[in-house]
């Protein structure tokens, strides 16, 4: 049977499957986030635990990056709402700069909300990212102690990251996280938002496939050949709908995912594992 725990304040409930943990898969007591397994016999067999320096991942920063700049939006709106009535004392008190100020304190006020509205609205979708890593890397928990997760993969010249590397005797495997809101129908390549319409969205499962090209790649230029990188976008939504498999990369939910790499077949041996390990350890945040 199922369950899903909380480490921190060591509760456990059983749940019917998978579906339940996307509806709780954070503690409503301390704000952990919760594991889930197939059964306490499973959960006494993890070895692996959750990394210490998380916070430093690309996706992290930028959350972080754009709720420094709601709050320095916050901090210019406080200042020009302090500017007005500063600007009436020092007109009573005679001085010819207070017109100067009260203008710019009104023009300050509605260019710091603008400010504060695309801050907030981009620092909630980083942190929602953050969150989905999270989410995936506690997942990958599950596997076994002959597997590596690399986490925030970023190569020497290269534009963004990858969210997860995982290294093992199955193969390699590169997870692009997505946390989006909304139903999504996705026919092979393609993804297709739908409320009111249907509209076509960036692919995450083209972007897991370029990363997947860029890690072969830059395995290749360290001498290290590798016959394929499989492609997964972990995706963290329930309402999606797949209509066309995608043979080059996989869509599945975050815990889904373990099972998926241990019972692909063997593909790499001890020695290029450990040289394979060798060089993502430089390119990465977190190993574990």
């Amino acid at each position: 049977m199922p369950y899903i725990i909380c480490e921190k304040c060591s509760h456990y409930w059983e749940v019917e499957g998978e579906e339940e943990f996307w509806v709780f898969y954070m503690c409503d007591e301390c704000g952990s986030l919760l594991i889930y397994v197939e059964s306490l016999a499973e959960y006494n067999r993890l070895t692996k635990k959750i990394p210490s320096a998380l916070e430093k991942t690309h996706t992290g920063r930028m959350a972080e990056h754009y709720w420094g700049m709601w709050r320095a939006g916050k901090l210019i709106s406080i200042t020009g709402l302090l500017s007005i009535p500063l600007s009436l004392f020092l007109t009573l008190k005679g001085f010819t700069a207070a017109i100067a100020i009260l203008v710019l304190g009104i023009a300050l006020i509605p260019v710091s909300f603008r400010f504060m509205s695309a801050s907030e609205e981009r620092g909630m979708g980083w942190a929602k990212g953050y969150v989905g890593e999270l989410v995936v890397i506690n997942c990958l928990r599950r596997l076994p102690d002959d597997y590596v997760i690399f986490n925030d993969v970023h190569f020497p010249g290269s534009y963004g990251n990858i969210d997860h590397v995982v290294l093992g005797p199955t193969g390699l495997y590169v997870i692009e996280t997505k946390y989006y809101n909304g139903n999504y129908i996705i026919k092979g390549d393609q993804w297709f938002r739908y409320d009111l319409d249907m509209r076509e969205e960036k692919s995450p499962s083209a972007q897991a496939k370029r990363n997947a090209a860029t890690l072969k790649e830059f395995l290749a230029s360290e001498d290290i050949h590798v016959s394929w990188v499989n492609a997964i976008v972990a995706f963290l939504n329930n309402s999606y709908r797949i209509i066309e498999e995608d043979e080059f990369c996989r869509v599945m939910k975050p815990c889904m995912i373990p099972r998926y790499i241990e019972h692909n077949r063997l593909m790499l041996g001890d020695i290029k594992i450990k040289r394979i390990r060798e060089v993502l350890e430089d390119c990465s945040s977190e190993v574990w």
